[in-house]
């Protein structure tokens, strides 16, 4: 099936059973159907439609979703069209995505034309998620020598064996308009995650990646230049730090922190401009957190024990299946509703079932994913005010 193919979806609407917010599952619940990144640009500016990743064509494919009516277009076609890579441009003119490893597209949302913005080059492999600035002018992106890529196990055994092998890796950073590329960072380190802070794109992030109690410094800062490279983060005895992200404004990175045995963790942040790192609040056992636009409100993804698996000994904990509303000034949380995904691997892909919550851009909806009916689908659900 091609390009252009249009779907008419019916939403199913339904009272959280322990909240009572209203819900809206979005996606056909017998189809596979994905989000991107939750940091990465997923609806239009003015909130109308929304990109996302499903099988409907027996292969997993970008389609933008026009969310006032149901009607489904299918952006792609073809093998290795990466959805968790995919973002929106700024003036909500094109979607960006990886493909195959070997190249990033940009393809125009009007006519469905792609363009190769940037290829991977002979010996590398375009590698995990790749994050524009927020003029969308650049991205920020992690390359892996080929040669080093552990085969794929169809889980997360191959992320530890990964790590184990020291792949070389390089971050980079690429002009969206000329396809130019400079390697920021080049070492034989597993890294990912690689962002620019927003309204300073001479500074970038990543993250030494791997299982979580064998990384001790995850968060890394960086001049888009190659300078300065150091540690945002020194890890406690025991603790481990995961899913950084930056809040909106460019203010600070956030991120999750936890201490080995311990039921709940904590949100932190980091300041890049005094250096200062603070704890703001415990939280239930989340996996991942995404702010609103000043870091005043926070979302996460109550976890447990099939949501640590990166960790080497899966550090156990009891189920958490909530959706939270974090208030950050007031030291406060809200549950929004249940996301009782299973946390496990669909089709090879690790992330497919991750909740991942982010805001709507009114800021009056909360974005997740959930494997609660079978296959992964995208559900709406209402803040609570």
């Amino acid at each position: 099936m091609a390009k252009g193919r249009v779907e008419a979806f019916s939403y199913f609407d339904f009272a959280d059973r322990d909240s009572g917010a209203r819900v809206r599952r979005l996606t056909p619940p017998e189809f596979s159907c994905l989000r991107n990144y939750f940091y990465q640009k997923a609806f239009t500016s003015d909130g109308s439609r929304l990109i996302f990743g499903s099988d409907l064509d027996g292969r997993m494919n970008i389609w933008l979703l026009e969310l006032g009516n149901g009607r489904a277009v299918q952006l792609t076609e073809g093998e290795g069209n990466a959805i968790q890579s995919a973002y929106l441009s700024r003036d909500d003119r094109f979607v960006f995505f990886n493909r195959g490893g070997s190249r990033h597209v940009r393809l125009d949302l009007e006519t469905l034309e792609e363009e190769a913005v940037y290829e991977v080059p002979d010996g590398w492999l375009g590698y995990g998620t790749w994050v524009a600035n927020d003029s969308c002018t650049r991205a920020a992106g992690i390359e892996m020598w080929a040669a080093h890529r552990v085969a794929d196990s169809g889980g997360w055994e191959r992320f530890a064996r990964q790590f184990e092998a020291r792949p070389r890796m390089r971050l980079l950073d690429v002009d969206l308009a000329t396809g130019e590329a400079r390697t920021v960072l080049d070492e034989r380190r597993f890294i990912g995650h690689p962002m620019f802070r927003p309204g300073h794109d001479e500074l970038m992030c990543f993250c030494h990646e791997g299982p979580h109690d064998l990384v001790d410094s995850r968060i890394w800062l960086v001049g888009r230049d190659g300078t300065d490279l150091r540690a945002a983060k020194a890890q406690a005895p025991g603790e481990s730090c995961t899913h950084e992200f930056w809040v909106p404004d460019g203010s600070r990175l956030m991120y999750v922190s936890y201490v080995r045995g311990e039921a709940r963790r904590s949100i932190r942040a980091f300041d890049p401009d005094t250096g200062v790192d603070e704890k703001i609040m415990a939280i239930p056992p989340c996996a991942h957190l995404m702010s609103d636009g000043d870091g005043g409100l926070a979302l996460g993804d109550g976890a447990g024990q099939l949501g640590d698996v990166a960790d080497k000994d899966g550090h156990a904990l009891s189920p958490d299946p909530y959706i939270y509303l974090f208030d950050t000034r007031e030291r406060s949380s809200r549950v929004v509703c249940r996301h009782d995904t299973s946390w496990a691997v669909h089709d090879g892909n690790t992330q497919a079932s991750h909740p991942h919550p982010s805001f709507s851009p009114d800021g009056e909806k909360a974005l997740f994913a959930s494997d609660v009916s079978g296959r992964p689908a995208l559900y709406l659900a209402d803040l609570p005010r």
